[in-house]
């Protein structure tokens, strides 16, 4: 016998395996399933009646998607989103909103499904954009050895002219020559780190001692920064130069952040601990060890979240954009993993790299 409260929509709705959230127009939560629940870490009754941007203050994405689906009348989908309802829960999840209309085709409110991105799809993600730098990094190969040798004689010639030149404007322009020459052939090197396949020296490693020697070369003032290490951590098995230049890249990047925000306000923490939530290709889990740099700056704009480990993707008036770029590829080459979780006020960069057997 079957009894109709099985069928129930609601008892039909906590059966879906992905989160639902079931909006009315103004973006107030009118209904949720159990997977909801779980992802935000709140029960029903403390979510319904509740708007969505309250129950997800500093990620517009949800609320971007939403409104896109209600004005084009159509089912939007947003893959790879962020998203922290709540302080310790950090969500990598894969949105859908779905207009729902009355008996006369009016929209009276939106689906939100929200579907966590699986371990799987991560490691291929990270795959595919391993994939992008290595080619980029053999073409920066190639273009470097083409443009070196003749950016090495036009810097000559511009200094030969300079030393000839009896005029202000011309030796003004020879400056110039050599500034822009220098500016490329930095460049060009940046490039070169996306092509850098030289065999890594993997040794057992205290990430802190790393971590202190980053510390110093970074410059960043010690009433600026908070340190939260976990002193029972393993070694890791690593490259130190190159781990060094991945932490000095995400650490100088938090401290240009902090230096920005208002008041003189701004912190850097790092802290350290142990992870058993990484999994690897094959669906099995290893111990890593977690590093995270979280600064209180004004964030990553949400256009470029999901792209920033893409080379030339960047905030900043000024550089390249390929140092995050260069750390994505070095997390790579120590099989471990990197993320972002972003908002105003608060920006985290986690390093997860698998600790030494």
């Amino acid at each position: 016998m079957y009894d109709d409260a099985q069928f129930h929509p609601v008892a039909l709705f906590d059966q879906v395996s992905c989160g639902v959230m079931a909006l009315d127009r103004d973006g107030v939560v009118r209904e949720t399933n159990a997977a909801a629940e779980r992802l935000f870490g709140r029960t029903r009754h403390h979510m319904v009646g509740k708007k969505l941007e309250d129950l997800l203050p500093g990620h517009p994405v949800a609320l971007d998607l939403i409104r896109r689906a209600e004005s084009l009348n159509t089912v939007c989908r947003f893959r790879g989103a962020e998203l922290s309802p709540g302080p310790d829960i950090h969500l990598h999840v894969s949105l859908t909103a779905n207009p729902i209309h009355d008996a006369h085709g009016v929209i009276i409110g939106l689906l939100l499904q929200m579907e966590e991105t699986s371990a799987a799809d991560k490691l291929e993600e990270g795959r595919r954009l391993n994939e992008t730098l290595d080619s980029m990094g053999a073409l920066a190969l190639a273009v470097a050895h083409e443009v070196k040798n003749p950016l090495a004689g036009i810097r000559g010639a511009a200094q030969l002219l300079e030393m000839e030149t009896t005029s202000e404007s011309g030796a003004a322009c020879t400056t110039l020559i050599r500034a822009e020459v220098d500016r490329v052939s930095r460049l060009l090197d940046t490039l070169l780190g996306l092509a850098d396949d030289a065999p890594s020296i993997s040794q057992a490693i205290n990430i802190h001692e790393v971590l202190q020697h980053v510390i110093m070369a970074s410059g960043c003032k010690e009433e600026r920064l908070e340190r939260d290490f976990d002193p029972s951590l393993p070694e890791v098995a690593g490259d130190r130069d190159k781990l060094i230049q991945l932490f000095l890249n995400l650490l100088k990047n938090a401290d240009e952040a902090a230096r920005a925000a208002p008041n003189n306000a701004g912190r850097v923490r790092i802290s350290t601990r142990i992870s058993n939530q990484v999994r690897l290709s094959q669906g099995r889990r290893k111990m890593h060890v977690m590093v995270e740099i979280l600064d209180n700056g004004a964030g990553v704009p949400p256009e470029l979240r999901n792209r920033i480990f893409m080379p030339f993707v960047t905030s900043k008036s000024r550089g390249p954009g390929l140092g995050l770029a260069i750390c994505q590829k070095i997390v790579h080459e120590h099989e471990g993993q990197i993320e972002l979780e972003s908002q105003p006020g608060r920006t985290a960069f986690r390093v997860y790299l698998p600790a030494n057997d």
